[in-house]
């Protein structure tokens, strides 16, 4: 049996396979619950703040993409997202990334290889543990728990959108939003998804001073956050 235990969840729509993964992952050590739906899973995520959310992309009632935006939503326990699925083109994968996914594996797949790979997903989480709500890039110091960002040991005053939207970059570093992803998971629905994004940047970058030009403008596409 493996050392290094995490609670999981598994969210799958297949019946057989749901009880596969489940018998797999408690076989290899880990405390695994189950849910046959998204909404079910989100329910259970909340209830019991799994470690590692192992889902489909294509679940009975909602879609992967937005089962991850709901357990990656501000003010929620972030679990690793583990996206087993058998939709394997290049925009799938993409997509899942955007939306804050941890690692990807289509179907058919190795049974062995996702234990595996959720082995090292809990290993990663343990190391960092102790470190978990501090982000620190360059002299940018981002305290989750406290909301609170440090550059250069000086504290500077975000708006609650705006902090979100430098968590949201900061958690992905080097890895380019988009727009409409980061509206998404820091606005909701907006119909001019694109100016508000733009303007909340451009606060931020004046706010953040000699740092905020880390925030770099990626044409057409959105922004990423790159280590100054």
């Amino acid at each position: 049996m493996y050392r290094i235990v995490a609670r999981v969840l598994v969210v799958e729509g297949d019946a057989v396979l749901r009880a596969g993964l489940t018998a797999s992952l408690t076989e290899a050590g880990h405390e695994v619950e189950s849910a046959s739906s998204g909404q079910a899973g989100v329910a259970l995520a909340r209830a019991s703040n799994p470690d590692i959310v192992v889902f489909d992309l294509h679940l009975p009632d909602t879609s992967g993409l937005e089962l991850c935006r709901t357990l990656r939503a501000p003010g929620t326990k972030r679990p690793s997202l583990f996206v087993l699925t058998a939709a394997n083109e290049e925009a799938d994968r993409v997509a899942a990334f955007e939306a804050g996914v941890d690692d990807y594996v289509t179907k058919p797949h190795s049974m062995r290889e996702l234990v595996l790979r959720v082995r090292a997903l809990s290993r990663r989480r343990a190391t960092s543990a102790p470190e978990d709500d501090l982000i620190t890039i360059g002299s940018i110091k981002i305290d989750r728990a406290a909301r609170r960002v440090d550059v250069d040991g000086a504290s500077v005053e975000l708006t609650r959108r705006e902090f979100d939207l430098l968590l949201r970059l900061a958690e992905r570093v080097s890895r380019v939003q988009t727009r409409d992803a980061l509206v998404t998971e820091v606005w909701g629905e907006l119909a001019d998804s694109g100016r508000v994004v733009d303007t909340t940047v451009k606060r931020l970058r004046k706010k953040l001073g000699s740092v905020g030009a880390s925030i770099k403008t990626v044409r057409g596409v959105g922004y990423k956050l790159i280590v100054g």
